[in-house]
């Protein structure tokens, strides 16, 4: 009689710890590159607005006629305001998204290559490219 996987598993106690773990490191990492993601994103956010406000005083302080001549013509008004809540739209949060990601996965990236740079050290790992 054959023993299905179940019943080799529950008679040995460290497999149910195993299993806990890993799913304990997977939701930390997962939570990680969470957070990792909405900071990149919220910095892009930020970023964004400031630009798009050195962009209005540039406006204001070198062109205010331009400016004044928009706001006193309703039509104008609504066609530009119309069209700068798309190019707000579309950069705050599709390139937002963008950016989230690109950050996460540099800083994953940066994190593994400093950590693996530390364990070669911490162990003397010798360089492959020196090897004959």
């Amino acid at each position: 009689m054959k023993k299905s996987d179940g019943e080799i598993h529950e008679k040995t106690a460290s497999w149910g710890i195993l299993q806990s773990e890993w799913l304990r490191k997977c939701g930390r990492l997962l939570l990680l590159l969470l957070y990792r993601f909405v900071i990149g994103w919220a910095f892009f956010q930020l970023l964004a607005m400031i630009v798009a406000g050195i962009f209005l005083l540039g406006i204001l302080l070198f062109h205010p006629i331009i400016f004044v001549q928009t706001i006193a013509i309703t039509e104008k008004l609504n066609h530009a305001s119309l069209d700068l809540w798309h190019i707000l739209k579309l950069c705050l949060w599709h390139y937002g998204i963008i950016a989230g990601f690109i950050f996460m996965a540099e800083c994953t990236l940066s994190k593994s290559i400093r950590q693996v740079q530390r364990l070669s050290k911490k162990f003397g790992a010798q360089d492959v490219s020196s090897r004959p």
